[in-house]
């Protein structure tokens, strides 16, 4: 005879949910983007809140899709180069082995010759005497080359494996990819210094917003879950608890990378993702996009992310936004950040956070931010 079921429980909340795809939603259609994508994530737990991606189907007309990549999950399937916005990382990793700290300065010359390859900074310019903060706050390439190269190949590969990059994260949704960071196996120095500020590897969304959930919460790999409780047909239910897979770094680095990324959000690239009477913290990336008929970069086709958390000290949100190709605009201070300054205030107002410094007098701006960089890795 036919038994009853198990009921299941998520752990996505459904108000945050409608206001995720509605933002994302709307954010695609702004930039004229091919696509767009926002996760949620409690930081000291790893339960998913939301996960939204456009453009979307309707699960019980499937006949509509035209698009076979629409039926995709994004976030668990869509490995991509993230750029600038993996940068924390490195400096997580150079803090936390103790090679730099937050005022350690180099010579930032503006370009680097690595096996015969030049790298430059974003705005192909030099910055002279630099701090870590600084080359976080400028998303200077150099500076994270440079801590590269402090920590070494293989500690820095170590760091890198440590936060969860190149392996799946567990999650229950299917199929979810686990990138690909085998590029710091291969000989060469270049291949180090280019993954230093998110290049030449690959990660998915899920991946990136967990390993800075760890940044913000005390230096904790947390598996994600979206499953919070089963229910069996004779009542008994199961509860899933917070796993932690590891603990890439100390809870002292935490505290000093979420003091840095603060520092991008007040005075660096990330400003628009800032929400008034909050310690914000987070990082834009604006990555190329590979070619998919030989080696090299697409034209003119850019990847937008900003990943961060709120509020810096004691975070009740950890939160990816990514655009694909927006077309309006070429950095992820114009495309990602705007939209994730937006649904913080969202969270910090509907999670009842109360604000932590005294709120400023909103005035009008007279003119839009202009970016003057021209590489993809801001």
């Amino acid at each position: 005879e036919a038994t009853n079921g198990t009921d299941i429980i998520l752990t996505i909340d459904r108000t945050i949910q409608f206001k995720t795809c509605e933002l994302v939603e709307r954010a695609v259609a702004k930039h004229g983007a091919d696509s767009g994508s926002i996760v949620i994530l409690e930081p000291h737990t790893g339960a998913i809140l939301a996960m939204c991606s456009a453009p979307d189907f309707d699960p019980s007309d499937y006949r509509l899709v035209k698009d076979l990549q629409t039926l995709n999950n994004r976030v668990t399937l869509g490995a991509y180069e993230p750029g600038s916005v993996f940068k924390p990382f490195t400096m997580a990793a150079g803090l936390d082995a103790e090679k730099i700290t937050p005022k350690t300065t180099y010579e930032d010359k503006g370009v680097e010759e690595i096996d015969s390859f030049k790298i430059r900074n974003s705005d192909k310019q030099a910055h002279g005497v630099q701090t870590m903060t600084d080359a976080l706050e400028k998303s200077l390439n150099l500076g994270t080359i440079f801590v590269e190269r402090l920590l070494g190949r293989e500690l820095f590969k170590s760091y890198v494996e440590r936060f969860g990059f190149g392996k799946k994260t567990g999650v229950e949704l299917t199929p979810e990819a686990k990138g690909n960071v085998s590029s710091l196996a291969k000989q060469g120095s270049v291949f180090g210094a280019t993954a230093s500020y998110g290049q030449g590897i690959t990660i998915t969304p899920l991946q990136l917003v967990v390993g800075f959930a760890a940044l913000g919460n005390g230096g904790k790999l947390l598996r994600p879950y979206i499953v919070d409780e089963l229910v069996k047909p004779d009542g008994s239910r199961k509860r899933t608890k917070p796993l932690v897979m590891g603990q890439p770094i100390s809870p002292r680095t935490s505290r000093l990378i979420s003091g840095m990324l603060v520092s991008v959000v007040e005075n660096g690239h990330g400003k628009r993702a800032g929400v008034p009477g909050y310690w914000v913290a987070g990082k834009t990336g604006t990555a190329q996009v590979a070619r998919t008929n030989g080696p090299g970069y697409q034209d003119n086709v850019n990847i937008g992310s900003f990943a961060g958390y709120a509020p810096a000290s004691d975070p009740k949100f950890v939160m990816l936004v990514k655009i694909d190709h927006p077309r309006d605009v070429q950095w992820a201070e114009s495309s990602a950040a705007p939209l994730f300054g937006e649904m913080a205030k969202f969270l910090l107002t509907y999670l009842q956070v109360p604000p932590e410094r005294p709120l400023k007098r909103e005035t009008t701006p007279t003119s839009s931010v202009v970016a003057t960089s021209t590489t993809t890795t801001h």
